[in-house]
């Protein structure tokens, strides 16, 4: 079976975070293919409406695009774009295994901490879990003992119900989007903010925010 990892979510904007999780999902399950996946509306997190879809998708594909990626099969893909409307993860599961059929791919669906816990409340999430692999990302060396504790608790809940879980420790990243969106409204414009911001994102994101003027 070849392992096709999904990775989703908001991107807003993509930073250097996401892209070593993508790195380390792709490598610790030797993914034949990545998936990265911008929402259209996420069902469970508030976005930013003066930043448009396909701005986020323009940025994703920038990100992924640089020449450390080229030795990765990874793919920023626009179904849940294209789809409109809120994007619910069982319907974008369903709809790619039309591309890449059951019989020959097992997908790896990757979250965060905080959505792990709330799967309960997802969409249709019992036949989500029933259609791949649901994989929770969490930080090895930055969430506090009780923390790890419940995520171990909560797939180990999860594997006795008859679903596939797995677990990716990754890497701290030390800040988020929405603390990311604060930094770059606060910076000024021209090369001392584009030094700032380069310890987070990808220079040809930085200039795509430059030139579209996002976050200002």
């Amino acid at each position: 079976m070849k392992k096709i990892g999904v990775f989703g979510g908001t991107f807003n904007p993509i930073h250097k975070g996401h892209e070593k999780t993508a790195k380390e999902f792709y490598d610790k399950f030797n993914l034949c293919k990545l998936l990265i996946i911008p929402a259209f509306i996420a069902p469970h997190k508030e976005i930013d409406r003066g930043i448009l879809p396909y701005q986020r998708f323009e940025m994703c594909k920038l990100a992924f695009g640089a020449e450390e990626y080229k030795k990765y099969n990874i793919e920023v893909s626009d179904i849940e774009i294209k789809k409109e409307g809120k994007s619910y993860s069982f319907n974008t599961v369903t709809a790619l295994y039309d591309i890449y059929p059951k019989e020959e791919n097992i997908i790896y669906f990757l979250v965060g901490t905080d959505m792990f816990f709330s799967v309960e409340n997802w969409y249709r999430y019992e036949e989500l879990l029933k259609l791949c692999v649901f994989t929770a990302a969490y930080r090895f060396d930055g969430d506090d003992k009780d923390t790890k504790n419940k995520i171990f608790k909560k797939r180990n809940d999860l594997i006795e119900r008859g679903y596939k879980v797995e677990l990716l420790e990754n890497s701290i990243f030390e800040v988020s989007s929405t603390e990311l969106r604060n930094k770059i409204k606060k910076v000024k414009t021209g090369q001392p903010r584009d030094l700032i911001l380069r310890q987070y994102l990808n220079q040809d994101v930085i200039e795509y925010i430059n030139r579209e003027n996002l976050y200002i």
